[in-house]
């Protein structure tokens, strides 16, 4: 038998066994099957309105999928997980994802965004059946390292406590009305560096005439038995902008990943980021995976509104 639950307010036992879900999932499929900013918000237990909504289905062996209802900048996020292993996996994402949703807009006006991977028409039908439509798509692009060229720009390590406020700023006006890197405060920061992962060495800072102009923020992460080097965000300072800092600051992540003796590397970059995608194109990178976010007219509307 098969039990379908909805909490609001997911207490620590339910936390640990969806993120121990996630986890498993994720060496199974060879990929995180979680975006960050979700699996962040579901680890955090806070007791504030804002904590995610879980939806989870289950059977005699427990977790089988996983919603989860995450407040991003301008948006509400959604994204559902399932066990590959289940023969009608898409069927439970479907009807875990409609409760999900459902049951957020009866709880809040917020426009909502729902993120899958490499979508078929059947999920374009279903999505559509949600009131949602294609909104933006996101390349993962990977390559192999060395490059045979550097940096020519000048970095240092992010410092902890002493960079935050004023890499804050400049992330935020990079990223304005972006729906997961934008809104940025020093709690959002504080909960990456919190992560296992986190290295303020590989956060590498560009400055000039003492501001921060710039930054190349990488990752490094196991895929299975294979280290990952991730250019998890990069910016630059819309202040900066013309200078070709944003190939110079990728060189340099790519760099300090390569000098830890990392052979594979990966980023993320929105696709209709021509420029961006353009630049990763001819620094060898192609495109691995697409992740597209179906999203309601109003969150196209507040989208355009921030253009």
């Amino acid at each position: 038998m098969r039990i379908s639950e909805l909490s609001t307010h997911p207490d620590d036992a339910l936390r640990r066994e969806a993120l121990g879900f996630v986890e498993q999932v994720s060496a199974t499929v060879g990929r995180p099957a979680l975006s960050d900013h979700l699996r962040l918000d579901l680890a955090w237990h806070r007791e504030t309105p804002a904590g995610p909504l879980v939806g989870t289905v289950t059977d005699h062996d427990g977790l089988i999928a996983l919603a989860l209802v995450s407040a991003g900048n301008d948006s509400s996020l959604l994204e559902v997980v399932v066990d590959p292993g289940i023969a009608d996996s898409t069927a439970i994402r479907d009807d875990l994802a409609e409760t999900a949703l459902t049951f957020s807009r009866r709880q809040s006006t917020r426009s909502l965004v729902w993120w899958l991977d490499d979508p078929t028409e059947h999920d374009d039908h279903v999505a559509g059946g949600f009131g949602l439509h294609r909104w933006r798509e996101l390349y993962e692009m990977g390559r192999s390292l060395p490059l045979t060229e550097r940096s020519s720009v000048t970095t240092r390590a992010f410092e902890p406590g002493t960079d935050d406020a004023a890499w804050l700023r400049v992330n935020n006006r990079a990223f304005a009305g972006h729906a997961e890197q934008g809104g940025w405060t020093v709690e959002t920061l504080r909960l990456r560096q919190s992560e296992s992962w986190f290295d303020p060495d590989g956060f590498r800072i560009h400055e000039i005439d003492g501001e921060i102009a710039g930054y190349c923020w990488t990752k490094l992460h196991d895929h299975g038995d294979v280290l990952i080097g991730e250019i998890y965000v990069i910016a630059v300072d819309p202040a900066f902008h013309g200078r070709g800092l944003g190939r110079e600051l990728t060189l340099a992540g790519l760099d300090w990943i390569t000098d830890r003796g990392v052979t594979l590397a990966n980023l993320y970059v929105d696709a209709s980021n021509r420029p961006a995608v353009s630049l990763y194109e001819k620094l060898g990178f192609s495109v691995h995976r697409r992740r597209t976010a179906f999203a309601t007219t109003t969150a196209h509307a507040a989208e355009e509104t921030s253009a």
